[in-house]
């Protein structure tokens, strides 16, 4: 794996976190005179800044709030494409990145929980965060295509891609702006009635909260079941390119082709998984999704033509965003109130090491032109993952979300 495409792997784990869309930096950094040495440090010293600063953030959050600390990020975000558009030195770009960084873990830290903050009831809850990543997805594909683009209808002046930065700016800015214009204040959960017309089950007193360390230990738990769900990203999605290039001989415009149209499955998954979970439930969506994507991603791993591996790969794509998403809303909606802002962090930070780590050990193997031997690695860690919710984590996660209204 040439040190190219291993900056381009780490940019992609920065963008997984960032909810929102920028042109590439190493682009522009390239058109600059910067050394791919360069480029790999300012990439490297983005990500160990969001995790260091993901340490500080729930902290942070606890005292400014979560609107001020998500429109604060996306304020961030938009100022460091600005930087980025300007920049022409490595010191400006490396501020850039810094500034992007703290931006992207502002708005990690809050967002979700945020989200949450403004609804009712559970079932308010999955809804609200599915359809924040379908709408997220949708754009995202309309972006990547738009971004194509915008270089050779605005070409900018310090770079080809100056107005591609100024342009993804500026919908960060209006959007941070909306946020703090139309989002309510203060709109906590706790002080809406409790729904039990909606969830059948009426919220756990304060006399009944689990002592600390029971509550840290559950953490603790869902923040594992979090490390695999990143893992198993990490290992195959910033890859997909690589391996349908090397392993099929796909050239560059059927790959992004297939790559866009995944994207649409991508939102298909979003908005298909809360009514699944409505007329399933939430043990048996979780236990079909498990042996579903650990079934599609073993027979990957098979010698096939093309055609077959790509229509694998589009199922792959609905049911793994069916899968996270379950798993981030049900775990965030398990948690109580109080303990969001921490379990944002840990949260953060255990994808985070999953994905890296992942990402890394998949980067070596694909080196070794070993193609199919990363979809074996990953259905084993679905496995391990299905092992960990339903050993240990099942339980705890029905009596939690049975407490929540």
């Amino acid at each position: 794996m040439s040190r190219r495409e291993a900056v381009h792997r780490d940019r992609k784990l920065v963008w997984h976190w960032s909810r929102h869309l920028r042109p590439h930096p190493e682009f522009t950094s390239l058109g600059l005179g910067f050394s791919k040495s360069d480029i790999g440090r300012i990439t490297s010293l983005g990500a160990l800044t969001i995790g260091l600063a993901s340490l500080l953030a729930g902290f942070i959050v606890k005292s400014v709030g979560r609107k001020t600390m998500l429109v604060t990020g996306m304020l961030l975000a938009f100022m460091s494409l600005v930087l980025f558009g300007f920049g022409t030195s490595i010191g400006t770009i490396t501020a850039a990145q810094l500034i992007w960084s703290l931006g992207i873990t502002a708005i990690v830290n809050s967002e979700i929980q945020l989200i949450f903050q403004y609804c009712r009831s559970k079932k308010e809850e999955t809804s609200a965060y599915s359809l924040l990543f379908a709408v997220f997805t949708l754009f995202t594909g309309f972006g990547t295509w738009l971004g194509g683009y915008l270089p050779d209808w605005l070409p900018g002046q310090t770079t080809l891609y100056q107005f591609a930065f100024f342009v993804a700016g500026g919908c960060l800015a209006l959007s941070g702006i909306l946020r703090g214009l139309l989002l309510p204040s203060t709109h906590a959960r706790g002080s809406n009635a409790p729904q039990t017309e909606v969830s059948g089950v009426q919220p756990a007193k304060s006399s009944e909260r689990p002592k600390r360390g029971h509550v840290m230990y559950f953490l603790l738990l869902l923040s594992l079941l979090i490390f695999n769900s990143g893992f198993t990203f990490g290992m195959l999605s910033p890859f997909l390119n690589v391996i349908l290039k090397f392993r099929f001989q796909m050239d560059d415009g059927n790959i992004s082709g297939l790559l866009a149209l995944s994207g649409f499955f991508f939102f298909i998954g979003s908005i298909v998984m809360p009514y699944v979970v409505e007329r399933w439930g939430s043990r048996k969506t979780f236990v079909f999704l498990f042996l579903y994507n650990m079934f599609v991603v073993a027979l990957m791993a098979l010698a096939m033509p093309a055609s077959v591996f790509a229509i694998l790969l589009l199922i792959r794509g609905t049911g793994l965003t069916m899968l996270n998403n379950l798993m981030d809303s049900e775990c965030m909606s398990a948690v109580a109130e109080e303990d969001r802002n921490l379990f944002a962090v840990m949260r953060t930070v255990s994808r985070s090491i999953g994905n890296t780590f992942a990402s890394y050990w998949a980067g070596y193997i694909l080196a070794g032109n070993h193609y199919s031997l990363p979809f074996i690695l990953t259905g084993i860690a679905i496995l391990a993952g299905y092992v960990v919710y339903t050993w240990f984590v099942q339980g705890m996660l029905d009596r939690r979300l049975q407490g929540q209204s």
